[in-house]
C-alpha cells in the first residue's frame, strides 16, 4: 500500500507541477487586462485534471475494466491489448465528460453542482461501507467472476477466430513483403499494419468486453458528474492520463499488483475522496444560490 500511495503522489504533483508551469507560461504571454481571468480559466483547468486523475486511481485499481486487461494480457500480445482498452476507455472518458458538459446548458449550475454533491456523497458512503465489510479476498473473488465472465464464451469459436485472425495475418504480411518487393512503399505498408491491428478479433474482442464494462461503471457516473461542474477538457484529459497510467498498471502486471495492494485501503481511500468531492460542490451550490 506504501507503493501504490506513493504512486498517487508523485503522479498528483507530477500533474500538479505541470499544469502550474503551463499556466505560469500561458499568463505571462497574454496582455494584463486578460491576465487574471485566464490565470482562473487555467487554474480551473488544472484542478479538474488532477481530481479527475485522482478519481480514476481510486476506482480504476482493482475493478473490473482493470482486471480484464490483466486477464487478457497473459495470453494475447500486451501491445493489442493495451490499445484496445485504452482506446474504449479513452472514447468513454471524452463521451462522458462532455455529457457532463452539455448538462449544464439545459440546467442550471448551481443545480448540477448539487446532484453532483449529493451523487459523490452516495459512492463516497458506499465505498466507506465496502472498506468496512471487506475481508481481504475480495481481489481474489473478482478476478474468479471476471476469469468465469471470459470462460462463458466459446472456446472452440474463440480459438477459431484467432486462428482465422492469425491466417488472415500471414496472408496480408505475405502481400505486405510482396508489395514492398514491388513498390517499396512503406506508408502502405504501415497501413494494412494498422489495418490488421484494429480488424483483428482480439482487439475488437477487447474493445468491446471493455467499453461494456465501463458503461454504468461508478468511474463513468463519477467523470460525468466532473464534467458538468468542472472545467470539461481538464476532466477528459485527467481522465485519459488516468485510465492510461492504470491500463498500462494492468498489462505489465495487473495480477501481481492486485495480489499484493490492500484493496480494503484503497476503497477506503476513495470513500474519503468522493466524500471530499461532495462537500466540496455542496458548498459550490450553496454559494451560488446565496
Amino acid at each position: 500500500m506504501d507503493t501504490v500511495g506513493t504512486f498517487f503522489a508523485s503522479s498528483s504533483s507530477s500533474a500538479a507541477a505541470v499544469s502550474a508551469a503551463v499556466a505560469d507560461a500561458v499568463v505571462t504571454s497574454l496582455p494584463e487586462t486578460l491576465a487574471p481571468a485566464a490565470d482562473a480559466a487555467l487554474t480551473t483547468a488544472s484542478d479538474s485534471l488532477v481530481a479527475s486523475i485522482l478519481m480514476i486511481f481510486v476506482s480504476e485499481i482493482g475493478d473490473k475494466t482493470f482486471l480484464i486487461a490483466a486477464i487478457l494480457a497473459m495470453s494475447n500480445p500486451r501491445s493489442t491489448i493495451f490499445l484496445a482498452s485504452c482506446s474504449a476507455l479513452w472514447l468513454m472518458s471524452v463521451l462522458s465528460a462532455f455529457l457532463g458538459h452539455a448538462v449544464v446548458t439545459f440546467v442550471p449550475m448551481s443545480w448540477v453542482s448539487l446532484a453532483a454533491a449529493v451523487m459523490f456523497l452516495v459512492f463516497g458512503v458506499r465505498l466507506l461501507q465496502e472498506a468496512k465489510d471487506m475481508d481481504g479476498s475480495e481481489i481474489a473473488k473478482e478476478m474468479d467472476e471476471v476469469e468465469a465472465e471470459l470462460g462463458e464464451k466459446d472456446a472452440a469459436r474463440g480459438q477459431a477466430m484467432l486462428e482465422a485472425g492469425e491466417a488472415a495475418y500471414a496472408v496480408n504480411v505475405g502481400e505486405q513483403e510482396r508489395g514492398a518487393r514491388d513498390d517499396g512503399s512503406s506508408t502502405l505498408r504501415s497501413l494494412r499494419n494498422l489495418c490488421s491491428l484494429l480488424l483483428s478479433p482480439v482487439f475488437v474482442e477487447t474493445f468491446v468486453l471493455v467499453f461494456l464494462a465501463e458503461w454504468g461503471d461508478r468511474s463513468q457516473l463519477a467523470t460525468i458528474a466532473l464534467g458538468a461542474a468542472k472545467n470539461v477538457y481538464g476532466v477528459a484529459l485527467g481522465t485519459i492520463l488516468g485510465h492510461t497510467c492504470c491500463t498500462a498498471v494492468a498489462v505489465l502486471g495487473g495480477q501481481l499488483l492486485a495480489s499484493r495492494i490492500s484493496v480494503k485501503k484503497v476503497t477506503f481511500a476513495g470513500g474519503v475522496l468522493f466524500i471530499i468531492f461532495a462537500l466540496t460542490y455542496g458548498y459550490e451550490a450553496y454559494a451560488a444560490l446565496d
